[in-house]
C-alpha cells in the first residue's frame, strides 16, 4: 500500500513538472510592465524634444519685414515670439507704408512685405506668395472733446471731399474741419478711400506717413477727425460709430461695421516653403501660438489656405 501511494505522489510530481514547463516562461509583473511601458514613453519624449530642438537650431539667417506702418504692432510682436523659438534668426521690422513691401521684396531688401491692403494689380501679385495673416478694422477717430459719437457713410465721404466742412453741420460744435489723412503709400489710406469710394476725391488738412502721428494730431486737434487701424485706437482719440456700428472686432466678424481690411504679407514666389527661415515664419504665424498673438493686438486671426 505505501508504495503504491509512493508512487501516485510520483505521478502527481511529474504531472505538476509538466505543466509548468508547458506554461512557458514566467510572465512579468503588472508593476514591470509599467516599468517597461514608462521608459519607453519618456525615451520617445526626449527623442520627439531632441528631433524638435535640432529642426529649430537648423533655422538660422536674417528675417526682414518691411511696408505698412500700421501692422508694427502684430509684427513686432510676432517677431519677439518667433525669435525667442529660433535664436538664430536676425529679426527686423520697418517700412513707411503698403506700397514699400511689395518693392523692397522684389529688390531683396525684405524677405516679406507687409500690407494693410490687397496686392495691386500693378504691383504683380503673380510674382509672389499672398498670406492674409489677419483682418483688421479701420476706426474713424476724432478727439475725445468732440460731442459727436456717429456719422453716416455718407457723412464721412462728404467731409474728405470737402462737401461738409464744419463740426455744427453735424451736431458738434462750431468749427472747421480739420481733415487729416496718411500718405499715399499708406495702405490704411487705400482701404479707408476704397471702403467711401472716394479715391482721388478726397481733400485733406494733412497727410501723415504714420499711424502714431494721425493719433497725435487727432489728439491734440478738438476739430481734427482721421483714420487709423482699430487695433491702434486709444484713450487719446474716440473711435466713431459707423451708420450707427460700434467699431469692434465681433461687430466686424459678423459682418454689421463695413470699414475693414486684410493684413496681407507677401514673399518670393516659392520662397514660403523653400526658404527654411520664411517657412519657419508663416508655420507659427498659423499656429495657435501665433493666432493668441494676433488676437492679443485686437486683430482678428484667419486660417492658412
Amino acid at each position: 500500500m505505501k508504495k503504491i501511494t509512493a508512487s501516485i505522489m510520483a505521478l502527481i510530481m511529474a504531472l505538476s513538472m509538466g505543466l509548468v514547463g508547458c506554461s512557458g516562461e514566467v510572465q512579468p509583473s503588472s508593476s514591470s510592465s509599467e516599468g517597461q511601458s514608462s521608459t519607453q514613453s519618456s525615451e520617445a519624449s526626449v527623442a520627439e524634444e531632441s528631433s524638435e530642438e535640432s529642426q529649430t537650431a537648423d533655422i538660422s539667417g536674417k528675417l526682414t519685414l518691411t511696408g505698412s506702418t500700421s501692422m508694427n504692432e502684430v509684427c513686432n510682436a510676432l517677431g519677439e515670439e518667433f525669435t525667442a523659438l529660433y535664436p538664430d534668426v536676425q529679426f527686423n521690422k520697418g517700412g513707411s507704408g503698403s506700397g514699400e513691401g511689395p518693392t523692397a521684396v522684389s529688390d531683396g531688401t525684405a524677405q516679406i512685405g507687409d500690407l494693410s491692403r490687397d496686392v495691386k494689380d500693378e504691383e504683380n501679385p503673380d510674382n509672389f506668395d499672398i498670406f492674409t495673416i489677419a483682418i483688421d478694422g479701420i476706426a474713424v477717430i476724432v478727439n475725445p472733446e468732440n460731442p459727436v459719437s456717429d456719422l453716416t457713410s455718407e457723412d464721412i465721404a462728404k467731409i474728405y471731399t470737402g462737401e461738409i466742412t464744419n463740426w455744427a453741420d453735424l451736431g458738434g460744435n462750431d468749427g472747421t474741419i480739420s481733415v487729416i489723412g496718411r500718405d499715399a503709400q499708406s495702405g490704411t489710406r487705400d482701404g479707408f478711400e476704397s471702403i467711401f469710394d472716394i479715391k482721388e476725391a478726397c481733400v485733406y488738412s494733412a497727410e501723415l506717413g504714420a499711424t502714431g502721428d494721425v493719433i497725435t494730431s487727432v489728439s491734440s486737434d478738438p476739430n481734427g477727425i482721421g483714420y487709423i487701424s482699430l487695433g491702434s485706437v486709444n484713450s487719446n482719440v474716440k473711435a466713431l460709430k459707423v451708420d450707427g456700428v460700434e467699431a469692434t472686432d465681433e461687430n466686424i466678424i459678423n459682418g454689421t461695421y463695413s470699414v475693414s481690411r486684410p493684413f496681407v504679407q507677401i514673399c518670393m514666389k516659392g520662397a514660403s516653403e523653400s526658404d527654411p527661415v520664411i517657412k519657419a515664419w508663416f508655420d507659427f504665424v498659423y499656429s495657435e501660438e501665433g493666432k493668441a498673438i494676433v488676437e492679443e493686438c485686437k486683430l482678428i486671426p484667419t486660417e492658412r489656405e
